[in-house]
């Protein structure tokens, strides 16, 4: 899986791909009700995994250079069609053993230009 720049050393253990639509519901005539089709919104992409060994910190350290500088990048998975994408979420957790650091991410994909 890459990020823009990042490759991971390893993939992730779990992928989430998740397709949202905006809809609204109201009370309508009769005790039933409408549904309007507002919009298709991005994708989120969520995963969560394990940087272990000497290049833990360093992966770690890359992922948030690119969390702070806030620019969308294309995220390519082998089994999904790329996205372009911000991270948008990123959680460490360190241990328990010595250079172990679990991760969760989330993106958000951007509409197509």
């Amino acid at each position: 899986m890459q990020f823009g720049t990042f490759v991971w050393p390893n993939d992730p253990e779990i992928f989430r791909m998740k397709f949202t639509r905006k809809v609204t519901v109201a009370a309508g005539g009769n005790g039933l009700w409408t549904v309007s089709n507002v919009a298709r919104l991005g994708r989120t992409f969520e995963c969560e995994g394990v940087f272990y060994g000497s290049g833990a910190y360093q992966s770690v350290r890359a992922l948030a250079t690119l969390h702070i500088a806030g620019n969308p990048a294309t995220l390519r998975h082998p089994q999904w069609d790329p996205a372009t994408a911000l991270l948008s979420e990123m959680e460490v957790t360190e241990g328990p053993g010595e250079n172990l650091l679990r991760y969760k991410l989330t993106f958000i994909e951007l509409p197509p230009d």
